[in-house]
């Protein structure tokens, strides 16, 4: 009887770590704002491609689009450290350019991430910065 209480016990350890195998990756997955401090909610779904935030693996590259612009640039990533270079930011001007500001800003003070399934989080100094989760987009039409 023991060694079935143990056989299981093991079982449902081995699920439960399991659980990352359901996360998104980092890159290649499209990130879209859920929450973060300074951008109300009805202006992060405002637009199904406002802030939003795609990692490249393969160049190590950060791409998406605030309220108004496209951004890009480059980051690092180890072992849940996160840090972003400079962004360059298209400049076309947009209403409420104060909330593209705010979510520039709060990439700049990233430091650290988390992946719970489809939940992306951005930490600065031990705070959670921003939420996000893994969206599906529709191609732009051409």
């Amino acid at each position: 009887m023991k060694k079935m209480l143990a056989a299981v016990a093991l079982l449902g350890a081995m699920t439960a770590c399991g659980g990352a195998q359901n996360d998104k990756p980092l890159t290649e997955t499209t990130w879209k704002l859920v929450a973060t401090e300074g951008i109300p909610a009805e202006a992060i779904a405002a637009e199904d491609d406002a802030f939003t935030l795609v990692f490249s693996g393969e160049d190590m590259s950060a791409a998406g689009r605030t309220n108004c612009n496209l951004f890009f640039g480059n980051y690092e990533a180890i072992d849940g450290t996160l840090a972003f270079g400079e962004m360059g930011v298209t400049r076309m001007a947009c209403p409420d350019m104060e909330y593209e500001q705010a979510f520039l800003d709060m990439l700049g003070r990233v430091d650290g991430f988390s992946i719970d399934g489809d939940e992306l989080t951005l930490f600065g100094d031990g705070e959670t910065l921003a939420t996000f989760e893994a969206v599906e987009l529709e191609a732009p039409e051409k």
